[in-house]
Order: structure tokens, then sequence, then C-alpha cells
């Protein structure tokens, strides 16, 4: 959990008198290992808000991502597995664009969600990478809000309903597709008392535009400054071809990084 507060008096290069931030992140893993089997689980989530004179209050960051993955040793050295996937990722509350007037709702709880649901095979040469496969892996983007679910009541002329803008149904709320699916998972401490985590996965929908693929790369980095106090820099990087941004003409990489000092423990 991060937290700053700021005051200022003509403090020059300050044209803020009061500002906060507050932000919390967490990033959890349960991974368990018995006979031929694994199932290894991830929950990743940071919000934050900052507050400041001229603005008020705005989330500055949203998003949580849970993944599980059980496999089933088809070899002796365990190295190549069958295995299952389930990931889902959205955000918790309302985000707002704020440069339009008035403001535009673009996100919520489960607007958009990501599901992911695939079985495939599993290759794991050493205890620091995997490199999961499958040919066929379903996905659903979901929008949950109203189906139209503008931002005001009449919607200003020419506002696109919330499901449009990922590309869904705004009667349907849901996208079904059918497509390749890779995920990377990398895990190591680099130096003493720095760790690494790395997830990359890789989307083709069979169904739409197979050629341009979907991107979520998530990273953390660990630095343990003792037995329970850490420091962590969270990173994730997403690319969607079918996500186009109120004002822009083609789709755009989504990133957000968060800095946080908080507290570690195994259980």
């Amino acid at each position: 959990m991060a937290l700053a507060q700021q005051n200022s008096s003509y403090w020059v290069g300050v044209n803020e008198k009061f500002a906060l931030n507050v932000g919390l992140n967490v990033d959890l893993y349960a991974n368990r290992a018995w006979g031929k089997s694994t199932l290894d689980n991830t929950l990743k989530a940071s919000y934050a808000y900052q507050n400041n004179q001229t603005q008020g209050l705005r989330k500055t960051a949203d998003f949580f991502d849970w993944y599980t993955k059980f496999g089933h040793s088809l070899n002796e050295k365990k190295t190549l597995s069958l295995a299952a996937i389930f990931n889902i990722r959205s955000q918790f509350t309302n985000g707002y664009d704020y440069a339009l007037t008035p403001r535009r709702r673009v996100s919520g709880f489960f607007a958009p969600a990501n599901i992911l649901l695939t079985l495939g095979l599993d290759w794991k040469p050493n205890k620091h990478f995997s490199l999961f496969f499958s040919p066929f892996a379903g996905k659903w983007i979901v929008v949950s809000n109203d189906p139209y679910s503008y931002s005001t009541t009449p919607p200003p002329p020419g506002q696109r309903p919330l499901a449009a803008l990922y590309g869904v149904d705004p009667v349907k709320k849901v996208d079904a597709q059918i497509g390749a699916f890779a995920s990377a998972n990398f895990n190591k401490e680099l130096v003493k008392n720095v760790t690494y985590t790395s997830r990359l996965d890789l989307y083709s929908n069979y169904k739409h535009n197979p050629q341009n693929i979907d991107m979520f790369w998530t990273n953390s980095f660990g630095f343990k400054v003792n037995k329970w106090l850490t420091m962590s820099y969270l990173l994730n990087l997403a690319y969607d071809d079918d996500l186009i941004p109120e004002g822009r003409t083609s789709p755009t990489m989504q990133f957000l990084g968060t800095f946080g000092v908080g507290v570690s423990g195994k259980f």
C-alpha cells in the first residue's frame, strides 16, 4: 500500500495547495503439487485514487487479474503436462474520461471483463519458466452494464454505447471467441532480494482478424527490504485489436504501472 499527502503554499513548481494519493497493490500466489499434478494460482490487483484541489477525486489505477492453471504430468521428468487454464481480468469500479464534458463513463465492474478457459500442453524445462499452448481456447469479452450504458440520459449526440468501445454488441453484452492461445511464465530471483515475475499471454481470434494478436503482459518486481517489508513495482501492458478508445481511430497499447511499499509473508 502506498500513501502520499502534500501541502504547499507558494512553492515554486507546485500549483496544488493540497494533494493526496492513496493506492493498494496486491500480488498473491498459492501453488500446490501432489503426485503428478500441480495447481498454480495467481491474483494481482491494483487500486489507487488521487485527490487534489483543482481536479477533486479521481481514480488513477484499477485492475485485477486472477489466473489458475491445473496440470497433470505426461512424462517422468515432469517437463510436459496436460494443463487447463482459467483466467479472468477486469476492474472494481467505474472509470471516466474526464476530457469529455460531461465526463464519459468508460468502464465498470465486469464492464469489460476478459474471461478465458482452455485446455492445452504446458512445457516446463526448469522451475523458473513454463510455456503453455492451446490451438482452441474459449474467450469471452463481457460488458455487464445496461445494454446502452451512456454517460447521461438522454445520451449526447453521436456517443457510442459503452459496450461498443470494446467491440461488443450492446444488446448481447458478450462477445464469444474461439482461437489459439499461448502463455509464457517466468519467475526468478534476479539478484539477492530482487525477484522478477512475468506472464505474457497471446491470443488469436479465429473468427475475426486472426492475424492481429491480442496481448496481455504483466510484470512484477519485488524488492525485499527485510523479513516483512518489501517494495514492489507492477507493470502491465495490453493490446486488443477490437478495442478502439473514444477519440481514436485505431487500437492502441494500454499501459499501467504502479509502485508500492508493503508487507510480505508465506503461509
